[in-house]
């Protein structure tokens, strides 16, 4: 298949918080800044949308490189609508979102 060394992609509003409302524009704004990280060359990449705060996500081992590029991204997400926008330095984590949830799972 064409697209078999693809990473996993789970739906776009797994980078919402739970309980936050989930809209159209806020999926295709997700889905917009994903787009464009993904044309700077990052493959892996979560866009954490926190309402007017774009949390960016990339492989840690390419931290470094979304930060020189730091002033292209903010740019770009100020103009999807973001108000703020972060690189999170810890890299990409699966379930990054919502980590108390996942502590609160644990503890059931």
């Amino acid at each position: 298949m064409p697209n078999s060394d693809k990473p996993a992609n789970p739906c776009l509003a797994s980078r919402i918080p739970f309980g936050s409302r989930i809209t159209p524009e806020r999926l295709e704004r997700i889905a917009k800044a994903e787009g464009f990280m993904h044309s700077l060359g990052f493959r892996v990449v979560r866009v954490r949308d926190h309402g007017d705060l774009a949390r960016v996500e990339v492989a840690k081992s390419e931290v470094g490189k979304a930060l020189k590029l730091s002033d292209r991204i903010v740019k770009n997400l100020k103009r999807l609508g973001y108000v703020f926008v972060t690189i999170d330095l810890e890299g990409y984590r699966s379930g990054s979102l919502n980590p108390q949830a996942k502590v609160k799972l644990q503890l059931l």
